[in-house]
Formats: structure tokens, C-alpha cells, sequence
């Protein structure tokens, strides 16, 4: 299980990857959508926290999101003036696509085809039925694992800014 600076370091990894096979620069606003793309499908969150309709880890972790989401993009930069700010499309999906790959490493899943019933994990496979209970329910044995990792993930968020700041790319 990822949490934000998880899912942000994800996408951050991607890009440097990508920078360094491709031997591209990646600008500043593909940084943005790249990084945006990392924790947009937990989005979702916002639904059930505003609307109380819980939707996390639906439609937003789906191979259908990946695809959808890119080309809402693709779409609206082919109607501006700079027509080649279309590669925005590429890296909101990629990041959109290490989200979901750090999500199938949890024991909970994906439900990486969505609408169709099932989720996918690394661990599990694909599993016929929706895992029962949200982020904060189950036993407290699953609470403290929970609580472990998104102690975990502060940890991550910490070191990552701490390199950043290190190699001078962030100043406080």
C-alpha cells in the first residue's frame, strides 16, 4: 500500500527513468502533470469525503481511468496554440500508470478492469469479489499495519525532500 508521498516518489522515479533512457529533458509543466498523474486517481477520496459516496479504489484505479484521463488531456491541448504540449497527455498517464502498479503491490488490489467486477494484486492475482472495508475499518491488527505504513510513507516523503534539498533543487 502507497500513500501520496509513496505515489509522488513513484512518479518522480518514472521521470528520472524515463529522462535518463530517453535522454530528454522533461520541462517543468510535464513534471507537473507526471507527478499530478501519481496521485490523481486517489482523487477519489475527495468523493467520498465531500459527496459520502465511497468511491476509492473504483473507476480512478482502472485501466479505463489510464486511458480516459490522457485523452481528455490529448484533446485539450490539441485545440490550444501549442499543439506539441500534447506529450502532457503521455505523462499524466504515466503517472497515472505507476500509481496503479505501487496500488497492486497492496494485498487489497486494483480493480484494474472496472466496471467489471474484481480486483488484481501482485500478491493475489485477479480475486472474483470487491475486498470488504475502506482505509480506516478492519480489525486492529489490519489498523496498525495501516498505521505502519503511512508512517512509512511520511518517512519516504521526508527523505525525498531531504535529497532534493540536498542536490539544491529545493530551498527552504
Amino acid at each position: 500500500m502507497s500513500f501520496a508521498f509513496g505515489h509522488l516518489v513513484g512518479a518522480w522515479c518514472i521521470g528520472k527513468a524515463y529522462g535518463l533512457f530517453s535522454r530528454k529533458k522533461i520541462s517543468h509543466a510535464a513534471w507537473f502533470f507526471l507527478l499530478l498523474g501519481g496521485i490523481l486517481p486517489d482523487a477519489d477520496f475527495l468523493l467520498e469525503w465531500i459527496l459520502g459516496y465511497d468511491a476509492h479504489r473504483t473507476f480512478s484505479h482502472s485501466i479505463l481511468f489510464m486511458v480516459f484521463v490522457p485523452i481528455i488531456i490529448y484533446t485539450t491541448f490539441s485545440f490550444s496554440r501549442h499543439p506539441e504540449k500534447r506529450k502532457f497527455a503521455f505523462f499524466i498517464g504515466l503517472g497515472i500508470a505507476m500509481h496503479l502498479f505501487l496500488d497492486a503491490f497492496s494485498t487489497y488490489g486494483i480493480p484494474l478492469l472496472w466496471p467489471m467486477s474484481g480486483y488484481y494484486s501482485f500478491f493475489s492475482g485477479f480475486t472474483p469479489t470487491i475486498p470488504d472495508g475502506g482505509l480506516l475499518q478492519g480489525d486492529a491488527e489490519t489498523l496498525i499495519q495501516r498505521i505502519k505504513f503511512a508512517i512509512l510513507d511520511m518517512v519516504i516523503g521526508a527523505a525525498w525532500i531531504f535529497y532534493l534539498w540536498s542536490r539544491k533543487r529545493i530551498r527552504f
